[in-house]
């Protein structure tokens, strides 16, 4: 008979488990090299002014986040403290009277470069495969690797040539134009987890004139199908012999987007809408197999076969049913696929339920860094380069939020909120003094 935990139980347990001494040796045990990843950073400032050297910059902004700290005023008041002054030079090993004030973290983060930050985003997702802790999530062999966009904040202010705009009531008198950062992912899909592997930015490219201003290059605006491209390229100088399955939403259903899937060696199932890709269906329906309420074929042409102008996809299609609670009747959901994996009798079903995963890129991708925890709609810059790296760093978090609260038994036994983890990382953070034990070793067991 399993043993009821009682609530003085729950209280013993958590006065027992230091989430923060927990999060800080997954860092040691599995990204070990982390620190020298930081230290190998480009540092452009004058090195007769610097006082606090990039490491405690960096790592006292990524604890912050994984503390569920939304802006850098917040930062700038609670870690004016003896107590956190003590515990980070406890962690990191440093001897500092201050830590960085809020507007030298800011300035510091948004003068590195985004190139070098994005080589430890690589090497951190290096490192978890290397671990092999991830090989349970491949499907085939293949890791799931999802592409989505999401817009971060939006403002009237100008934030530069390289913002994506939007002009609203044009030629009218209350004409307004929003400028907007919108960042393109690739997450790896592990169960219920995603890990930040690849980013692009929508922005349009500048050049600097005569007079030192940055200007557009181009009239015509980046897009989020123009920065899947650069993605997928990026995704393969990274991950060269990565075995990777593709999937995205009905916006990527075309040509140029799945040659270049092929050209890379990726495979890919790719949301596929009857509206958005007229000759898929009328060659699918022409030959389809009916099995119960699936329906699929391989070798469907995509494009104009008269004129010998296609190309070939797999295609599956399911209606679900379902039964609304309030009227009673039923309803019918259509799921369908573009894939280049082989669809047969026995494997349907996987390849469809591998397909539906990509939901999990908003709601447990996005949407918990749009969370309490981490808020990723924040504006805690309105440079363009701070802006990316400070998505970079919230992305790192993250990575390490999923390990902790998915992987750490001692934290799984707590039985509380991911939003409760984050807050004991800040207690212990902040409001507590003593050693911390960082020489055992853990393992991590993801579900």
């Amino acid at each position: 008979m399993k043993q009821r935990i009682t609530r003085k139980m729950k209280r013993e347990l958590k006065n027992a488990v230091n989430p923060l001494e927990e999060l800080l040796i997954i860092i040691k045990q599995y990204f070990p090299k982390l620190t020298n990843w930081i230290d190998k950073l480009t540092d452009t400032r004058n090195q007769s002014y610097i006082k606090y050297d990039i490491k405690v910059c960096l790592l006292t902004q990524i604890l912050a986040f994984c503390s569920s700290y939304q802006s850098m005023n917040k930062i700038g008041r609670d870690f004016n403290s003896d107590i956190v002054i003590e515990n980070i030079n406890h962690i990191l090993k440093t001897n500092y009277i201050e830590l960085p004030h809020k507007d030298t973290l800011i300035n510091v983060i948004s003068e590195i470069k985004f190139e070098e930050l994005e080589k430890i985003q690589t090497m951190i997702i290096k490192s978890l495969i290397r671990s092999k802790m991830l090989d349970k999530y491949r499907f085939n062999g293949l890791f799931y690797i999802v592409i989505d966009g999401t817009n971060l904040y939006s403002t009237r202010v100008n934030l530069g040539e390289q913002a994506i705009t939007k002009v609203y009531n044009k030629g009218e008198e209350n004409e307004y134009t929003l400028y907007s950062y919108y960042a393109l992912e690739a997450k790896l899909i592990c169960g219920n987890m995603t890990f930040s592997m690849a980013t692009e930015f929508v922005e349009n490219e500048t050049y600097i004139d005569e007079d030192g201003k940055a200007c557009r290059r181009f009239d015509k605006q980046d897009c989020e199908l123009k920065a899947a491209y650069r993605l997928l390229e990026k995704i393969k100088k990274r991950f060269p012999k990565l075995p990777i399955i593709i999937g995205g939403d009905a916006l990527y259903l075309g040509r140029p987007f799945l040659e270049l899937c092929d050209k890379n060696h990726f495979e890919y199932i790719i949301r596929y809408k009857e509206t958005d890709a007229p000759s898929i269906k009328r060659n699918f329906d022409e030959i389809k197999i009916t099995d119960g309420n699936y329906e699929y074929q391989n070798e469907i042409i995509f494009g104009d076969l008269k004129n010998k102008d296609f190309y070939t996809v797999n295609v599956i299609s399911y209606d679900e049913q379902s039964i609304d609670e309030k009227t009673g009747e039923v309803i019918i959901t259509n799921f369908a696929y573009a894939t280049s994996l082989e669809i047969t009798s026995k494997n349907k079903n996987s390849i469809l339920q591998l397909g539906r995963c990509r939901w999990k890129i908003e709601n447990k991708g996005f949407k918990e860094q749009k969370s309490d925890i981490l808020n990723i709609n924040h504006i805690y810059t309105k440079r363009c380069e701070g802006t990316k790296n400070i998505y970079l760093i919230i992305q790192f978090a993250h990575t390490l939020l999923n390990l902790l609260n998915y992987g750490n038994i001692l934290i799984i036994g707590l039985g509380t909120t991911k939003n409760e983890v984050s807050d004991l990382i800040r207690k212990a953070l902040t409001s507590i003094s003593k050693p911390l034990n960082l020489n055992r070793k853990i393992q991590l067991r993801l579900p």
